[in-house]
């Protein structure tokens, strides 16, 4: 699989709002990425498809390679990482993600994570910094609306 394009938003660290996001491992090579996707699982969906459900335990994070989803706060789009929360505190999802259209995520659980961070300390402490980066990201954006903020 082609990862050259995953994650690389061009005018990072001011991302076009629609992402949000700094970029997830936009550093990494091809042999850094294959290591993550060897611990990943596919997951396709359709139109309609809950694919993320709130209240769900599910201790894991999700790169949405293709396709378009729907949370609350908007509409998702490739390529991008959800379920960043859950995967650090293990705590149910606090929404529910639709599919919007056919597409593909992958699924980095965190048993998954810890297999590749034990194999790649430094991969695996990379991806940790840039999960919150992201969640930092998304909590400036919402700036003085999240109780406790001080950035």
């Amino acid at each position: 699989m082609d990862t050259t394009g995953f994650f690389d938003y061009p005018t990072e660290p001011t991302a076009p709002a629609e992402h949000g996001l700094p970029g997830f491992l936009s550093d990494r090579g091809d042999e850094d990425w294959a290591m993550v996707l060897d611990h990943t699982e596919t997951r396709l969906f359709v139109p309609g498809e809950i694919v993320l459900k709130q209240g769900e335990r599910d201790r894991a994070l999700y790169l949405l390679v293709m396709g378009w989803v729907k949370a609350p706060s908007g509409v998702v789009h490739p390529i991008t990482t959800l379920g960043e929360a859950a995967f650090l505190d293990g705590a149910p999802r606090a929404v529910s993600i639709e599919a919007m259209s056919e597409g593909e995520m992958l699924r980095l659980s965190f048993d998954g994570f810890e297999a590749l961070a034990a194999r790649n300390p430094a991969l695996g402490r990379d991806i940790l910094l840039d999960v919150g980066r992201i969640l930092s990201a998304r909590l400036h954006a919402l700036g003085d609306q999240t109780a406790g903020w001080t950035g």
